[in-house]
C-alpha cells in the first residue's frame, strides 16, 4: 500500500524497493524502519513508499470501497428517481457528498480506489462520483475555500444529471452517434440546468457549472460557444475532472487509457481549449500518486514507477526487472496500462 513518508512510523515493513532519483537503491523490500531511516528518506526528499500489506492502510481502503458502494447505490436511485420526473431530495444529495468528502483527505489512496472501483456499475453513476471526487480535490489543490470545494462536489456529482433525460439507447449505442443523435447528447447540459436551477439548498454557481461544463477557451465548446474569460472556475475545474474520468473509463464507444496518457491529454488540451493554470496543477499533482505502481509499457515490457521527473510528469522512470527505462529519454515507449497492488 502507498503511504506519505510523512506518515511514516518506526517498525512499518517496506513493500517494495526505495530508490533515489537517479536510481540507486536506497532501502531493500521488506526493511523496517527506524527513525534514522525516516529521516533519510525525508532528506531525499522520498515523499512516498509502499508499505507491506499488513499496515493500516488496509482499513482505509476498505472504507473508501464502503464509502463509494454506499454513494453508488445513492445515486443510483437519485438518478432513477429523476428519470421518472421526480424532483431531487437534499438530504440524498448531502448524504452522498458527506460520504466523498470524507475520503478526499487520503489523496494517497484516491486514486488507487476510484481504479478499482471502475465497472463497478453504469458509466454514468461511477463517473458523476468520480468527476465529484476529482472536482474537490483539484479545489483542495488550488487551495480553494471550503464553500467553494463543497459547491464543487455537488456540481460533479450533478454534471451529467441531464443525462438522465436522454433516451438510453442514444447513450449506450455502441457504433458511432448520428449527427441528429449528436446534438441530443449535447442537450444534456441545458437540461442539466433546467433540472437544478431552481433548487435553494444548491450552492451558489453550482447549476451555471453544470451548464458551462463543456464550454471551451477557444470557443468551441458547447452549449454557447463561450470562450476564454467567459466561462466560469467552477465550470473550468469541472471541465478538467470530466476530461481525464472520461478517458480512463470504459464506455461503449471508446477503451480506456492509462492515467498518465489522460493527464497527458488534459496537459495537450491546455494549450487553447482547457484552463491553463488549473490543467498545470493537475498536470503537476496528479502523477504523483503512483509511484510505486507496477505498469504495462507500450512494447508489453512490465515496470514499476520509482521516480516521477517534475518536468515532464507522463514519462517517468520506470524499473523493468535490473534495468530503468527513462521515457523521457525514450520517446519510443509510453504507458499504456497501471496495476493495483
Amino acid at each position: 500500500m502507498r503511504i506519505k513518508t510523512s506518515s511514516l512510523k518506526p517498525g512499518i515493513a517496506l513493500g517494495t524497493d526505495v530508490f533515489s532519483f537517479d536510481g540507486q537503491l536506497l532501502l531493500p523490500k521488506g526493511e523496517k524502519v527506524t527513525a534514522e531511516l525516516l529521516d533519510a528518506l525525508i532528506r531525499r526528499e522520498i515523499h512516498e513508499v509502499i508499505i507491506t500489506d499488513d499496515s493500516p492502510r488496509q482499513s482505509s481502503a476498505r472504507s473508501f470501497d464502503d464509502a463509494y458502494s454506499h454513494a453508488l447505490a445513492l445515486t443510483k436511485s437519485f438518478m432513477y428517481e429523476v428519470k421518472l420526473g421526480q424532483p431531487l431530495a437534499e438530504k440524498d444529495i448531502s448524504d452522498i457528498l458527506n460520504l466523498l468528502g470524507s475520503q478526499v483527505d487520503d489523496q494517497n489512496d484516491i486514486f488507487r480506489q476510484m481504479r478499482l472501483m471502475k465497472g463497478r456499475d453504469e458509466y454514468l453513476l461511477t463517473h458523476s462520483l468520480n468527476v465529484s471526487l476529482l472536482s474537490m480535490l483539484i479545489g483542495r489543490w488550488m487551495g480553494l475555500s471550503p464553500q467553494d470545494i463543497s459547491a464543487l462536489g455537488q456540481a460533479g456529482l450533478l454534471h451529467d444529471i441531464g443525462k438522465a433525460m436522454i433516451p438510453d439507447q442514444i447513450l449506450n449505442k455502441p457504433a458511432k452517434l448520428t449527427d441528429d443523435e449528436c446534438i441530443k447528447i449535447k442537450e444534456h447540459s441545458v437540461i442539466g440546468f433546467e433540472l437544478v436551477k431552481d433548487y435553494p439548498w444548491l450552492l451558489h454557481g453550482v447549476a451555471d457549472a453544470i451548464l458551462g461544463h463543456h464550454e471551451r477557451q477557444d470557443g468551441q465548446g458547447y452549449p454557447f460557444g463561450l470562450g476564454e474569460g467567459s466561462i466560469g472556475l467552477y465550470s473550468e475545474i469541472l471541465a478538467i475532472a470530466d476530461t481525464y474520468d472520461a478517458l480512463t473509463s470504459n464506455r461503449v464507444y471508446c477503451p480506456r487509457v492509462s492515467p498518465f496518457s489522460a493527464v497527458d491529454v488534459v496537459w495537450k488540451e491546455s494549450f487553447g481549449r482547457l484552463n491553463p493554470r488549473i490543467a498545470k496543477i493537475f498536470y503537476d499533482r496528479m502523477t504523483n500518486f503512483y509511484v510505486g505502481n507496477e505498469v504495462l509499457l507500450s512494447n508489453q515490457d512490465k515496470g514499476v514507477v520509482i521516480y516521477i521527473d517534475p518536468s515532464e510528469p507522463t514519462r517517468p522512470i520506470i524499473r523493468v526487472g535490473d534495468r530503468f527505462c527513462n521515457l523521457i529519454e525514450d520517446r519510443s515507449l509510453y504507458i499504456v496500462e497501471v496495476f493495483d497492488e
